[in-house]
């Protein structure tokens, strides 16, 4: 594995481990084989790789990316899982300039062939810890510490109040679970369900809070500190489309709202 950013220390030594792990790993399991040669690709899944395999490379180097961005590069000697959400819009691509050498593994065979097997299960459990900690020091690697954020996290039982019309605009808030309603002095103008952003209409406009939310079912929020949310737009630019998705649909539920009760 290769970082793509200044790598952490201890990065080199866990990248060498992981390699380490991985051939004896494969030394301790027999496991039908399957060649592929990648020629240059912007997509290895759409150019042979299997999302039900898992790789070892060997030769060559892959590089990963998530949402068009490059997050860093499989190199000879790693394993390559395959993907948790194949079908997300945000599945993981593999690419690279030139050709690729890669052995598949069926992974349901792989898994099965390790928990039979007393050592090959012992070195995969340290090929997986291995593995995160690469990760973790991955993430650390690429965060900029000028632009992190700080969430915290709360949950709501149904009744609770979230937001509070009237208060002022300390947080904005991220619904990741659950569905709220949306009231205005006490009357039912809407609700908001999982996914959605909450509040950044009055921290936006330095205003008090407009509405109460109160929580339908059990809710669970990211709680964004104001002071950081527009860093947290300005290093997630996805986050600026979902906030005008929203507060388009709030605006539109309002509208058919004032329809109804004017009818």
């Amino acid at each position: 594995m290769i970082s793509l950013a200044e790598p952490t220390a201890g990065f080199s030594a866990l990248t060498r481990q992981y390699k380490r792990l991985v051939s004896e790993l494969l030394s301790k399991i027999d496991l039908p084989e399957e060649s592929l040669q990648l020629n240059p690709t912007e997509n290895g899944f759409r150019d042979g790789m299997h999302p039900g395999k898992t790789y070892l490379v060997k030769g060559g180097m892959l590089t990963v990316r998530c949402q068009d961005r490059k997050i860093f590069t499989w190199d000879e000697g790693d394993l390559i899982f395959p993907d948790a959400a194949p079908d997300a819009p945000d599945t993981l691509k593999y690419s690279s300039e030139n050709a690729v050498l890669l052995t598949g593994f069926d992974t349901l065979e792989l898994v099965r062939a390790v928990l039979s097997n007393d050592d090959a299960a012992r070195i995969w459990t340290r090929l997986l810890m291995t593995q995160q900690g690469l990760l973790v020091r991955l993430i650390a690697a690429r965060a900029d510490e000028e632009t992190q954020t700080t969430p915290g996290f709360a949950y709501f039982m149904p009744g609770d109040v979230i937001i509070s019309q009237g208060d002022s605009a300390d947080y904005v808030f991220s619904l990741f679970e659950g569905n709220a309603e949306v009231l205005v002095d006490d009357i039912a103008v809407g609700e908001v369900n999982e996914g959605e952003v909450l509040g950044a209409l009055a921290v936006l406009t330095h205003s008090p809070r407009s509405a109460t939310v109160r929580a339908k079912s059990r809710c669970s929020v990211v709680k964004v500190p104001k002071d950081q949310f527009k860093n947290l737009i300005r290093t997630n630019p996805t986050m600026i489309h979902g906030l005008l998705t929203d507060m388009a649909n709030q605006i539109k539920k309002l509208n058919a709202h004032v329809v109804e009760l004017s009818g």
